[in-house]
This record gives structure tokens, C-alpha cells and sequence, in this order.
């Protein structure tokens, strides 16, 4: 299929097969004691706080160009343990990655537990920062918590959006579609090439899923432009 020809060459930055990651977490130990119990946060703090939080991770560039959080704020946000660094390596090199501190998650997750992070492998990490870098193609976009096997939802004009990234396969969606016959949400899909997304195809001809898929090539050009399912196109996923 020539749409899917010209994809062929790109090849994404967040791609879990095409570079090599590793992972490296800080761990924080339980009886840690800190000087100030508790911070005030500006409305930034806790705008970008309130995002991680829903995500699970950002990466250092997402957050200070999303939110507006400079270098020495964020310094200062990692020195109160409102959240902390992290180091994710692509081909050697490092990207720094944020995690909710403790005392970031004051009124944002009652529910927090230390080191939470070490649960999330790297597939999880990466389908996190795309999730982020998808939201640099708004303005301005609300964040929303999802259901696995969603990384977020998003707000879009009064709309909530699911958001599901694809970085080593879609099983988990495909056996989520499988059983959840009256899911009637709208889906966003990020994936790194339409050849993924052929395995939908079975379920978008027996129900009205209300799906779209972006692609990391707009990503990464900051390029909205979406594909939908056309059964009687000979190319199926079409752009517009």
C-alpha cells in the first residue's frame, strides 16, 4: 500500500525497537526524612503535579515546555520533593524523567506510594512521554485519567478523549475491545506505523468504534492530521 511505503523510512524517536533504552530509577528509601513537611505550589506546580500524577512520568523538555517550568524552578521542585529525577537512556544518551515526590502528591494522590514508579517498565515510560508529546499538537488540552489499557484521556472542546500509544503491540486493546462490547468512548491511537493498526480492522467493520489514529511522524513535526477507518477504501486507514 503506498501510504504505508512512505512510513517506512521514518523512524520514530520513541521507537521501543529501533533504539536501545535503558532505565535507570532513583529510589527514594521509606523512612527518608525531609526538612519541610509540606510545600505550597503555584499554580504551574500543580497544574503540571496533577498531569503527572494522571500519566505517571514526563520527560524533563515535556515538562518545562507544557507547563512553563524552567530550570530553576525545577530545581527547586526536585529539592522539596515534589518530584523526583529520574534517568531514561536512548542509545546511550540520557533523557531526564520526572515521577510525583511525596510531597508533591499532597491533595493529588491520597493514595501515594513511595517508589511507585518501579513498577512501570520501559515500554510503560515510553508510552508515557509519546502520550505528552501528543499533547504538544493543542494549545491548550485538559488531562484526564483512563482505564488500562489507556495511558490518559484528554478533554478536547468539552469532549473526553481516550489515549492509547502503541509501542510493543496492541493485544491489550485488542482483548479490551474483545470483551468491552458497549465501549462507545472516543479513541485516539498513537502508533509509529498504520501497518499496527491493521489488526483493528475486525473490529472497526462489526462495531462503531469512534477511533482515529495519529501517527509519530506528526508528532514530531507537530503535525495534527488523523486517520480514520474507511471499509471500502482499498487502503482502510485513510488521512482526513
Amino acid at each position: 500500500m503506498e501510504q504505508l511505503a512512505e512510513q517506512t523510512t521514518f523512524i520514530s524517536p520513541f521507537s521501543y525497537y529501533h533504539h536501545n533504552w535503558e532505565l535507570k530509577w532513583k529510589r527514594v528509601p521509606s523512612n527518608k526524612k525531609y526538612d519541610v513537611p509540606y510545600e505550597n505550589r503555584n499554580e504551574k506546580e500543580e497544574r503540571a503535579l496533577e498531569a503527572i500524577a494522571t500519566v505517571g512520568v514526563i520527560g524533563g523538555l515535556q515538562l518545562k515546555n507544557l507547563f512553563r517550568i524552567g530550570n530553576d524552578k525545577l530545581k527547586k521542585m526536585c529539592n522539596k520533593h515534589l518530584v523526583e529525577r529520574h534517568s531514561l537512556y536512548k542509545d546511550g544518551k540520557e533523557i531526564p524523567i520526572y515521577t510525583v515526590g511525596k510531597y508533591g502528591a499532597n491533595k493529588i494522590m491520597p493514595e501515594y506510594e513511595e517508589n511507585y514508579w518501579v513498577e512501570m517498565d520501559t515500554v510503560k515510560v515510553l508510552k508515557c512521554i509519546s502520550f505528552f508529546q501528543f499533547c504538544y499538537l493543542f494549545d491548550q488540552v485538559d488531562i484526564l485519567p483512563a482505564p488500562e489499557p489507556f495511558t490518559a484521556g484528554i478533554r478536547l472542546k468539552d469532549v473526553p478523549f481516550y489515549v492509547y500509544v502503541d509501542r510493543n503491540g496492541m493485544k491489550d486493546l485488542t482483548m479490551f475491545l474483545k470483551w468491552k462490547k458497549n465501549f462507545n468512548e472516543r479513541i485516539f491511537i498513537i502508533t509509529e506505523s498504520l501497518d499496527y493498526v491493521q489488526e483493528l480492522n475486525m473490529f472497526m467493520e462489526t462495531k462503531p468504534i469512534k477511533l482515529r489514529v495519529v501517527l509519530d511522524e506528526q508528532l514530531k513535526y507537530r503535525e495534527f492530521e488523523l486517520y480514520h477507518y474507511e471499509a471500502d477504501h482499498p487502503k482502510k486507514w485513510v488521512k482526513g
